[in-house]
């Protein structure tokens, strides 16, 4: 599967835009460079999974969205609910998938925790 890295990038500028940040501000929460965020928004660059993580993150949306183009959906990880669907979705992956999961978790929470 490809990434279109161009609607990847109108998705991040549109809810930048949308929580009235500037490049500049994004940058600096998500620990990029202005001009990195103007490249991706552009369309112009792909991105490491720790920017990726750490936009994601800075945005307080889900990868789904930004990868995908699915309903935005707000990162909430304080809910009940949101621990079960943890839970159900790690039920559903082998050993060898919950810990690619894992990997993937232990590098998104340092920025969640920003």
């Amino acid at each position: 599967m490809k990434i279109d890295l161009k609607k990847l990038g109108k998705r991040i500028k549109l809810i930048r835009k949308g929580q009235d940040l500037t490049q500049e501000m994004l940058a600096e929460k998500a620990g990029v460079s202005q001009h990195y965020i103007y490249e991706i928004e552009a369309g112009r660059k792909a991105m490491s999974i720790h920017s990726f993580a750490s936009l994601t993150c800075a945005l307080d949306v889900s990868a789904d969205y930004l990868l995908f183009g699915d309903e935005p959906q707000l990162l909430d990880v304080d809910t009940p609910s949101s621990h079960n669907q943890l839970m159900e979705i790690a039920a559903e992956l082998n050993p060898s998938q919950r810990d690619h999961v894992l990997e993937i978790l232990e590098v998104m929470v340092p920025y969640i925790k920003n």
